[in-house]
């Protein structure tokens, strides 16, 4: 079975390759992952683990400088609301709860024209299971 994670990932640059008015910029970084605290610490080390990835989408855009604020501004809610509505991210998350939206961060350079950039941070829980045929290949076995 492949990696959620990374599936996850691949899905959203699937998404930027054809999300309507991304032609300039569009990266999904690869951020932090972080285990459920609640998740008890006697468990089997095999035992699946509810994990939060953090990925961010970067997205640039050039405008004139009246422009370029309402196209990041565009973007970014194109972007929150594909995550948001897309149901392959969904059957991949825990539950189906698919993309949550944690924030966003812009700026702005100039140049000829205006470049305006957003990140938007977003989180995913899914259930990582570690899978014991996998384990025997990288242990030598």
């Amino acid at each position: 079975m492949a990696d959620a994670h990374e599936q996850i990932l691949a899905r959203l640059v699937a998404i930027g390759s054809v999300l309507e008015g991304v032609k300039e910029w569009f990266v999904v970084i690869n951020d932090d992952e972080t285990a459920a605290d609640s998740d008890p610490v006697s468990r089997p080390s095999t035992a699946p683990r509810i994990v939060t990835m953090t990925p961010t989408i970067y997205v640039a855009v050039e405008r004139t400088a009246v422009q370029v604020g309402t196209e990041v501004n565009r973007m970014r809610a194109r972007v929150i609301n594909v995550v948001a509505t897309d149901a392959q991210l969904k059957a991949l998350t825990k539950d189906g709860e698919g993309g949550r939206y944690e924030g966003a961060a812009s700026g702005l350079s100039r140049g000829r024209s205006m470049i305006g950039e957003i990140g938007i941070a977003l989180s995913f829980r899914y259930v990582l299971k570690p899978e014991p045929p996998i384990l025997k290949l990288i242990q030598g076995e």
